[in-house]
């Protein structure tokens, strides 16, 4: 059995009972928060010179940091217009013709986020940075202008003399980037990918806003129009790609027949300059089959040259439409981000001067009892 906590009787013949353990006394209270100044009183000066040092560390920092400039722009644009069902039921009316199924499968290969994540992602912001737009009036490769204005070269950079030093020669495409350059085309994706967001403002809304921030504000405004436009080229260019595919097999198809018709209908009319006295039954009956074979052969052409038509009415139709809602427009917001040397040096010196508080006093507290 456990001992009960029994009532004591103090000298003045008061009977007092022993608060239960999980109970604090104000009188404890009072004694500790005593205690407490009693610590601060013999350790002040060590906190305040701990707090001090590491102010002024931080504050070193801070001189030595620069602050940052950003500019930040967005585009606000809408994506609409295309039509896969309509393409897909002209396709599945000329599929007879190539021996094909009736039911082609869906061009839409962008549903949910993942438009989101295909605006954003290294092949199209590489598409983009490979291009030349004029800033300044001058022609120029953007991915330079990137090196140079972005603040890529005085931090990334900042100790790698080659990489400052570099630049590309021309636009080039991922698979003739020579070592160099996928070294540095890695270094500028992984700072642009945490520089530029898409998202949908409103849920309800079929609206997007595509939106950036960088250290120079045309490169911000070059980067963001230039973006939009390489992502709807490329969005566009895979959103019609069975219909592109069948447009080019129909125009083939009309150039192959009519090439067979060009030498058919030159054969006939070899064949009646030679034979226009002739009036022998063999003769006439291989003028009819080249008169037939031309009749029929020009029937195809024009059925390959009218399913030719459809198709690209259907391609037309099926590609999808950006519509810039809100262009991106100078002058751009400008942020100055400051260093927070100071205050974080103040905060992680303030923690620290409490350990050693503590530890010296656990010291001294042993040292007492000893």
């Amino acid at each position: 059995m456990t001992p009960t906590n029994k009532p004591a009787i103090d000298p003045n013949g008061i009977v007092t009972r022993p608060l239960p353990p999980d109970q604090i006394s104000p009188k404890a209270v009072v004694l500790r928060l005593l205690q407490i100044k009693n610590v601060f009183r013999r350790n002040w000066k060590l906190l305040v010179i701990l707090v001090a040092i590491g102010a002024l560390i931080g504050y070193i920092y801070d001189l030595m940091h620069k602050s940052r400039i950003t500019y930040t722009g967005s585009i606000m644009f809408n994506l609409g217009g295309g039509s896969s069902s309509g393409g897909f039921g002209e396709l599945g009316q000329l599929a007879g013709a190539f021996g094909l199924s009736s039911g082609a499968p869906d061009a839409n290969i962008f549903v949910g986020d993942n438009f989101l994540i295909y605006a954003q992602s290294r092949p199209v912001v590489e598409k983009t940075l490979m291009q030349h737009d004029t800033i300044n009036n001058k022609d120029t490769l953007l991915v330079n202008y990137y090196i140079r204005h972005s603040g890529i070269r005085d931090k990334e950079w900042e100790e790698n003399d080659s990489l400052r030093a570099f630049y590309f020669k021309r636009a080039k495409k991922p698979e003739e980037y020579t070592k160099m350059e996928q070294l540095a085309m890695a270094d500028i994706y992984t700072r642009i990918k945490g520089e530029i967001a898409i998202k949908q403002p409103e849920r309800k809304s079929s609206f997007m806003e595509l939106s950036c921030f960088m250290e120079d504000e045309l490169l911000t405004a070059t980067f963001l129009s230039r973006h939009l436009k390489t992502i709807e080229e490329d969005y566009q260019r895979k959103q019609t790609k069975k219909t592109r595919e069948m447009y080019d097999l129909l125009n083939e198809r009309s150039d192959s027949l009519a090439r067979i018709l060009s030498g058919t209908e030159n054969q006939l009319a070899q064949f009646m300059d030679q034979n226009q006295q002739v009036v022998v039954a063999q003769a006439r009956i291989k003028e009819n089959k080249l008169t037939r074979n031309s009749t029929f052969l020009t029937t195809l052409y024009y059925q390959a040259l009218q399913q030719a038509d459809n198709m690209r009415l259907s391609l037309i139709r099926e590609t999808p439409l950006f519509t810039i809602i809100e262009p991106v427009s100078l002058p751009l917001f400008r942020e100055v981000l400051n260093t927070k040397g100071l205050q974080i040096g103040t905060a992680l010196s303030f923690i620290l001067a409490i350990i050693v508080i503590f530890i010296r006093e656990t010291y001294r507290s042993i040292m007492k009892e000893e």
